[in-house]
């Protein structure tokens, strides 16, 4: 359920309730529509914790950019909101890489830019990996992102290397993307590893 009024309601005083339960968490998901009070104290609740950052729209990356900082381990953006996130051209592949470039200067390790139907760029310290999309049939794109990204974390959590979750994000996408399902029943980490066999 998607209650943006609720989401708008989220400030420091709830988050403090939860303080505990981020500390120790071994992922931390943020996404952009957290107003910015509520996004600072998350940040700064979850110290030491992996913290992705999923910008949502370009609207949000705009309103929340310069709250990105090294307290965040991943930004998750398309080609759109990388721009917003750094105010930086990104229409050709070098000028997503200066953009990631940029993203990493401010301390944030990992900068994974989808690019749709292309795939993506992995960019960190040790330079940007090209990651193309798992050929899929469309049916519904509708819940594609969000596979995407839980996959991500759910081999960060297994011990995975970035690429290795990107790889899996990607499989899960298109499974996703093949289902006529917003969140797809079936979908466990052994068939996207059958997808990506």
């Amino acid at each position: 359920m998607a209650d943006m009024e609720a989401t708008a309601e989220l400030g420091p005083e709830q988050l403090q309730s939860a303080r505990d339960v981020i500390a120790s968490a071994g992922v931390v998901v943020i996404d952009g529509n957290l107003g910015r009070e509520a996004l600072e104290h998350a940040l700064d609740l979850s110290g030491g914790v992996r913290t992705i950052f999923e910008p949502v729209s370009v609207p949000k990356a705009a309103g929340l950019k310069d709250a990105l900082d090294g307290r965040v381990h991943a930004v998750t953006p398309n080609r759109d909101e990388l721009a917003a996130l750094t105010d930086l051209p990104t229409r050709t592949d070098k000028q997503v890489r200066t953009a990631a470039g940029a993203l990493h200067r401010r301390g944030i390790e990992l900068v994974w830019i989808r690019l749709g139907d292309r795939g993506s760029l992995l960019s960190s310290g040790d330079g940007v990996v090209e990651i193309p999309a798992v050929p899929t049939t469309v049916e519904d794109v509708t819940g594609a992102g969000d596979a995407m990204l839980a996959a991500f974390c759910h081999v960060l959590l297994d011990g995975g290397t970035p690429e290795q979750a990107a790889r899996f994000g990607h499989a899960a996408a298109a499974l996703t993307i093949a289902s006529p399902h917003t969140v797809r029943p079936d979908l466990t980490p052994q068939l996207i590893k059958k997808a990506l066999s």
